[in-house]
């Protein structure tokens, strides 16, 4: 589906959903969330027939031509920046425990250098020259764990957990 239509539907289900997983596959450059809105966001945007019983959903975007990542843990000696791997993504987020995740989601510019601490915990770039044309940002908050997640692409897709195709 083009990055511009229906990601302000799509923004609204995501918004305060939990996150189960997001995972990259850079080979084929595909960045998947494993979410659950809320049974509100749900009902809104009129799903309730198509989640009823497991309100998963999985949002795949593609291709992704940039990922930028910062996990920070505050500690007593302040904050610092844990590394991270985009094979290692998925147990990050699994730390997370279902954290909501807030809006915006769509369409924020990407951080500058410094912006998420001294250094980036995960920077991935390709040089092909797509994957520009949306940006989605993932903020995680739990306990003493913060994660931010960056990420520039061109399509997307919407899924329930049978695999099918969302239409908002």
């Amino acid at each position: 589906m083009d990055p511009v239509s229906g990601l302000g539907a799509i923004e609204e289900l995501l918004d305060g959903a939990a996150v189960w997983g997001i995972e990259l596959e850079p080979r084929f450059r595909v960045l998947g969330l494993t979410i659950e809105p809320t049974v509100q966001a749900v009902e809104k945007a009129g799903l309730t027939a198509r989640v009823r019983g497991d309100a998963r959903l999985q949002l795949a975007c593609f291709p992704v031509s940039t990922i930028l990542g910062s996990l920070r843990q505050q500690t007593t000696d302040g904050v610092v920046i844990l590394q991270f791997t985009e094979a290692q993504l998925v147990d990050v987020v699994a730390a997370f425990d279902g954290a909501r995740l807030p809006a915006p989601i769509f369409g924020v510019p990407e951080p500058r250098p410094g912006s998420w601490g001294p250094k980036f915990s995960l920077e991935g770039r390709s040089t092909a020259p797509d994957g520009v044309s949306a940006t989605i940002t993932v903020r995680l908050h739990q306990d003493d764990l913060e994660l931010d997640l960056f990420a520039r692409f061109d399509e997307w897709r919407l899924l329930d957990a049978a695999g099918e195709h969302l239409n908002l």
